[in-house]
């Protein structure tokens, strides 16, 4: 892959992830923020709803006990008579507003039923609204009764001896929950024994609900898919066997969110589309430059250094194009002067030569001092050591010479054997050249001595040398062929 491709593969990835981590932390944050919402929206319904519950028991219970107070309603329940207190019950059910008006006598048998659907005589004992108010307690719970819920509440007729039990109720059915809807905007389930008697659910989607009835937790929200949407359900138990299920749509709940990530979707399209289109052009301006770069690093690396990177640019790059062009300099001076040291000995001459520009045979006359030294019976020495021992002990001692003669300025024109040979003077000259030579032979001495003595300690004899200066006139130059040459001098110095 070029670098171009990984440039633009970069940006884009980079994109790409903060995107990503925007989009889910987006995700996260409503996804959160609708479940509480809906979860919210679940007790607040179920809190309504036991408050429309309680409403209704005390609407209720007050009715039942102004009416079971009034003389004329007593007098026609004493009478015991089913026809004469079906009359009565019929007329004040409507003003209690009660689904339904049931009057039992002081035994718990049936005296009125406003529905006309239970026969007179049948006991109501088994209702526990019925059978607490005959031991004289006020009562009201939600129970099923000839096969509906109802919720029922019942007071004992006093006069002032129990003489009957007056109880009303109100029929849960889809007009209970059509009323909680509109209260709170949630659906709800009123259910026993595993079947939906009630709800705001249209038919079908109330079947497809009938087989989550079972098991669901009480008081705890729960996730479930229902007929192709999910649903967050709260189920209570307002009464044994009789279960309400509130619900809310998570679906609905979650349109907002999913609007908002189809937004930062398109806009991150947009973005990375726009990224790609500015990048292609960032990467196409950087990998011009540095394919001029790429193109004279394989000059110089083949041995052309004369090469230069024009990159009209103050940027990074630019400046690395332009250090680049003085690091090419650099490398065609340091290979000239690579090339002279080939040829010659010293530092000193290769400078001369290099600041003359093209390199001549032949040299210039010039007043030079010339120092001589060797060691003193070398053949005695060379024939009692092999040549591998013969040129170590040279080196040690040739390295405390060449500091002495380089500490004065000298320049070590030649190593001849175990001799000497260094200028002072030439290639560069000063006023005190024949001075320095002088100090350098005694600082030559002095090293032989610290020499010698690192011999002694090691079992050696001390060697001893001889050091002759002269100065005089020579000719200074490039002594050779055009193949091959040196600088040296030549004269009488």
């Amino acid at each position: 892959m070029s670098f171009r491709l990984k440039l633009l593969a970069y940006f884009l990835s980079l994109l790409a992830a903060v995107l990503g981590a925007c989009l889910w932390t987006v995700n996260s944050r409503e996804t959160r923020k609708a479940e509480n919402e809906v979860r919210a929206g679940l007790l607040s319904a179920h809190a309504v709803f036991e408050k429309l519950l309680e409403g209704r028991e005390r609407q209720l219970t007050t009715a039942l006990k102004l009416l079971s107070g009034d003389f004329a309603f007593k007098q026609a329940v004493a009478t015991a008579d089913p026809a004469t207190v079906l009359s009565a019950a019929s007329n004040h059910r409507g003003r209690i507003g009660a689904d339904l008006l049931l009057v039992a006598d002081a035994e718990g048998l049936i005296l009125a039923d406003t529905r006309r659907k239970l026969r007179a005589g049948r006991s109501l004992r088994k209702l526990a609204v019925v059978a607490e108010a005959l031991e004289e307690k006020s009562s009201a719970r939600i129970q099923v009764f000839d096969g509906a819920p109802i919720q029922f509440a019942a007071v004992p007729i006093a006069a002032p001896d129990i003489i009957g039990v007056l109880a009303a109720g109100f029929v849960i059915d889809d007009s209970l929950a059509a009323d909680l809807k509109r209260l709170t905007g949630a659906d709800i389930v009123f259910a026993a024994g595993g079947k939906a008697f009630a709800s705001t659910l249209d038919p079908a989607r109330r079947d497809s609900f009938a087989p989550h009835l079972a098991g669901l937790p009480v008081g705890k929200p729960l996730l479930r898919d229902v007929g192709g949407e999910r649903l967050l359900l709260l189920a209570s138990e307002p009464a044994p066997q009789v279960t309400a299920v509130v619900m809310r749509s998570w679906d609905k709940a979650l349109e907002p969110m999913e609007e908002l990530q189809r937004l930062l979707l398109t806009i991150g399209a947009l973005g990375l589309g726009a990224t790609a289109l500015l990048g292609l052009l960032i990467a196409a301006g950087v990998t011009a430059s540095l394919g001029k770069l790429v193109e004279a690093t394989a000059q110089v690396a083949s041995g052309q250094y004369d090469v230069s990177v024009d990159i009209p640019s103050s940027d990074e790059i630019g400046q690395l194009g332009r250090a680049f062009t003085k690091m090419a300099t650099g490398l065609r001076e340091r290979e000239k002067i690579r090339s002279v040291l080939r040829k010659a000995v010293s530092k000193e001459i290769a400078e001369a030569l290099l600041s003359k520009g093209e390199i001549e045979l032949g040299g210039e006359e010039r007043t030079v001092t010339v120092l001589f030294s060797d060691i003193r019976s070398f053949t005695t020495i060379s024939e009692a050591l092999a040549p591998k021992e013969l040129v170590t002990q040279l080196n040690a001692y040739f390295i405390g010479m060449a500091r002495a003669i380089d500490a004065h300025h000298g320049v070590i024109d030649k190593f001849i054997g175990d001799a000497i040979m260094a200028l002072f003077g030439a290639p560069l000259s000063g006023p005190q050249d024949a001075a320095n030579a002088l100090r350098a032979a005694l600082a030559m001495a002095a090293a032989l001595d610290a020499t010698n003595e690192a011999r002694r300690k090691a079992g050696m004899k001390p060697w001893r040398n001889g050091m002759g200066v002269n100065t005089g006139t020579v000719v200074a130059g490039t002594l050779g062929s055009e193949d091959r040459w040196s600088y040296t001098v030549i004269g009488d110095a």
